[in-house]
C-alpha cells in the first residue's frame, strides 16, 4: 500500500479527530489514483492510519480508520454491525433509520438509509466509489435486504471526478415505511435525498406536545410528515404549503393512508407568497431546504432565512409556537437565534426559547468535525 507523509500541521489535525486531510498537511505523498487507498505516517514515519486519496479533490485524503488492518468487507461489515446494534437501541420498535451518517460514524463519503428491507445508499467520494461491492456485500451480511438503492446523484461527485447516477434493484416503485406508528410512501428514485427526511424525527415528536386543537402551518412540508405528526397529536386543522406539485400528492397520499385526509388541507404555492395571505394561526413550522449550499452564498442565504422567519412571526397568534429549521451547514445555532431574536424585536414581538431541536441520533455529529453539525431548531414561544 502507497504512503502519505504528514507535516506537523497534518499530524496535529490528524490526533485532533479530524477525518479530512488537504495537500498543505502533507510532506510528501505517493502519486495516488482517485479513491486509491494508502497509509498515513507521522512526520518521523510512524503509522497513524488508513485513508483513501483523491488528487483531483479540494480534500486530498479522508481518513478511514486508525488501525492496521485490511479495508474489505468484513470491515464494512463489523462498522455495520456496530452501528446497526445502537440504532436498534434508539429506534427499539423500528426498521426505518440512517444507519451510517458519514463522517458521524467515521466513514467518510457513505450514507446508508434503511427503510424495512430496502437500503438506499448514497456515495459523494471517488474512495467509497472504489469501495462499492465491498459496502454492498458487507450490508447484505448483517440486513436481510430485499432491495437496494444507489442514489449516487450528489452534486458533491462532480468534485470528485465521478459520473451521476443511479443504480437498483429489486426495487419497482415507491416505497410504504411505518415510523412512530405513521405510514408513509417514500421514493427513494425521485424523491429529495433518500426519499424522506429521517433527521426530523426528534422534533416531530417534540412538536406534538404543542398542537392539539391548533390549527398548524407547516411550511415547505414536502411529503408531509411534520402535519402528519401534528394531526396524529390532535391538531384542530393544518395547512401545509409546498410549491412542488409532486410532493404534494405524495403528501395527500399519506394523509389518505394515515385517515388524516379531512384534517390537513394542501396548498400549491411559494411559501413566500403563502404568508402574505395565510390565517393567523397558533403553530408555525417553518423548515425550508437548505439555503445556504455553499459559504459563498452566506449573506444571500441568511437574508432569505431572515425574511421568512419576519413573514411567519406576523402570522403566529399571540401565546404561539414557531419552530424554525435550519438544514445550512452554514448557517450556525447563533445566527438563526440571533435572526429570530432581531425580527420578533423589529415586529415588537416577545419571543422565548422552549427547546433546541437538533437532527436526529441516528445522524450523529461528530464533534472533531462542527461542519457534521447541519440541523437545528429553535421551539419559541411568541407573545
Amino acid at each position: 500500500m502507497k504512503e502519505a507523509i504528514l507535516n506537523p500541521k497534518g499530524l496535529k489535525k490528524a490526533l485532533s479527530g479530524i477525518l479530512w486531510l488537504g495537500r498543505t498537511d502533507f510532506t510528501k505523498v505517493a502519486p495516488f489514483a482517485p479513491g486509491e487507498l494508502g497509509r498515513l505516517l507521522t512526520p518521523h514515519g510512524q503509522f497513524l492510519g488508513i485513508a483513501y486519496f483523491n488528487p483531483r479533490s479540494s480534500i486530498l485524503a479522508r481518513i478511514l480508520t486508525r488501525q492496521e488492518e485490511t479495508i474489505d468487507h468484513n470491515f464494512f461489515r463489523a462498522r455495520f454491525q456496530k452501528t446497526l446494534e445502537f440504532r436498534k437501541r434508539l429506534y427499539p420498535e423500528e426498521n426505518v433509520f440512517r444507519l451510517i451518517h458519514a463522517e458521524g460514524d467515521l466513514l467518510p463519503g457513505l450514507t446508508i438509509d434503511l427503510y424495512h428491507d430496502c437500503a438506499v445508499f448514497q456515495i459523494s467520494t471517488a474512495g467509497m466509489e472504489r469501495l462499492k461491492p465491498e459496502i454492498l456485500k458487507a450490508l447484505k451480511e448483517c440486513v436481510p435486504l430485499k432491495a437496494w438503492v444507489f442514489k449516487n446523484d450528489l452534486p458533491a461527485r462532480k468534485e470528485e471526478g465521478l459520473p451521476l447516477y443511479i443504480e437498483k434493484e429489486g426495487l419497482e416503485g415507491p416505497l410504504k415505511i411505518c415510523c412512530d406508528g405513521l405510514y408513509f410512501w417514500v421514493n427513494p428514485i425521485a424523491g429529495q435525498k433518500t426519499g424522506f427526511f429521517l433527521d426530523q424525527r426528534e422534533n416531530r415528536r417534540r412538536l406534538a406536545r404543542y398542537v392539539k386543537d391548533k390549527l398548524v402551518l407547516d411550511l415547505f412540508c414536502y411529503t408531509g410528515a411534520f402535519a402528519l405528526y401534528a394531526a396524529k397529536a390532535g391538531a384542530a386543522k393544518i395547512l401545509a404549503v409546498d410549491r412542488s406539485q409532486s410532493a404534494l400528492q405524495t403528501a395527500e397520499e399519506n394523509a389518505r393512508l394515515n385517515g388524516f385526509a379531512g384534517k390537513i388541507q394542501f396548498v400549491q404555492d411559494k411559501v413566500e407568497k403563502f404568508l402574505s395571505y395565510a390565517p393567523e394561526a397558533e403553530i408555525v413550522i417553518l423548515d425550508p431546504p437548505a439555503l445556504i449550499k455553499k459559504k459563498k452564498a452566506y449573506q444571500k442565504g441568511k437574508r432569505l432565512y431572515r425574511e421568512l422567519i419576519r413573514a411567519a412571526l406576523k402570522v403566529i397568534k399571540g401565546n404561539g409556537i414557531l419552530l424554525a429549521c435550519s438544514c445550512s451547514q452554514f448557517l450556525s445555532l447563533e445566527d438563526l437565534w440571533w435572526l429570530c431574536r432581531e425580527e420578533a424585536s423589529r415586529l415588537g414581538r416577545e419571543a422565548s426559547l422552549l427547546e433546541i431541536g437538533i437532527q436526529s441520533p441516528d445522524h450523529p455529529v461528530y464533534l472533531p468535525m462542527p461542519e457534521t453539525f447541519y440541523l437545528k431548531g429553535l421551539f419559541l414561544r411568541i407573545l
